[in-house]
């Protein structure tokens, strides 16, 4: 009985350490590293709030100046030209801020996101858009070429006829170019050249050359040759001068005479 746990014993004592040591051994499973991120907003002191927030006015205001005045001399508000700004220098703690920070730990404080924008050159001033906008706008509009201005003063006269004299002189075929413009009427100071049929004395009819100072006043603008209205009607009163003639009684001081002129539709009157 005795020899029999003593064998027992001995089989036990052989057995144990190697089921131990095969429970010590798991298999060694890959295993990943986690990286956690630090999302905490950075802090800013009172000093450093307030020198971003001068920092972005002056920088707001710069990029302001520089859209409105793209490419040429910056202007003050009486039109004359002033020296322009130099860009505001960030605060040298800036950029190390916005480039160690991510997008949802800036989020927090506004002002220094805005500030990382503005550094980044990423933010647009809506306002200062638009008038750069504005400004590129009425420049186009004064450099653009309203072709036909000038045409538009050349009158081509015709069907003129004298008003008060009781010799009768007909205007066949002329024109003028007006220079002044008042409201509806327009004045012409260089002579007019009009083609004339006058009576020669003996019973028949000249042809004469007229010179002709007047106004024109525009009646409507009328469609030729198209469909759409691109010439202007006016009626004309002149007074008209003729060389060669030897009606001598209608005196040195020319004569009145009228009738209608058209001319090409300005296109800047809408």
């Amino acid at each position: 009985m005795r020899g029999w746990l003593r064998s027992a014993c001995v089989v036990g004592w052989l057995v144990l350490p190697a089921g131990t040591a095969t429970a010590q051994q798991p298999p060694v499973l890959p295993s990943t590293p986690v990286v956690i991120s630090d999302t905490r907003p950075p802090q800013l002191s009172a000093d450093q709030l307030e020198e971003l927030s001068r920092w972005v006015d002056e920088m707001t205001k710069w990029q302001h100046a520089e859209k409105r005045w793209p490419n040429q001399p910056a202007h003050d508000a009486y039109g004359r030209i002033v020296t322009r700004r130099s860009r505001p220098e960030a605060p040298e703690w800036l950029e190390p801020m916005c480039a160690a920070g991510d997008e949802a730990s800036l989020a927090a404080t506004p002002t220094l996101a805005h500030a990382c924008r503005l550094l980044a050159g990423l933010d647009v001033d809506p306002q200062a858009q638009a008038i750069q906008q504005q400004t590129q706008t009425v420049r186009a509009d004064k450099e653009k070429l309203i072709k036909g201005s000038f045409l538009s003063r050349v009158h081509l006269d015709g069907l003129w006829s004298t008003t008060s004299s009781d010799v009768r002189f007909y205007g066949l075929v002329g024109s003028h170019i007006s220079l002044v413009d008042v409201g509806r009427v327009q004045f012409f100071g260089p002579p007019g050249v009009l083609l004339l049929s006058v009576p020669n004395g003996k019973g028949s009819r000249e042809i004469r050359v007229g010179y002709t100072w007047g106004m024109s006043v525009r009646l409507a603008d009328v469609s030729l040759f198209g469909a759409r209205k691109n010439a202007t009607l006016f009626l004309s009163v002149a007074k008209c001068w003729t060389m060669g003639s030897n009606l001598d009684r209608l005196g040195t001081g020319g004569f009145d005479i009228a009738g209608l002129s058209i001319a090409p539709r300005n296109k800047k009157r809408q």
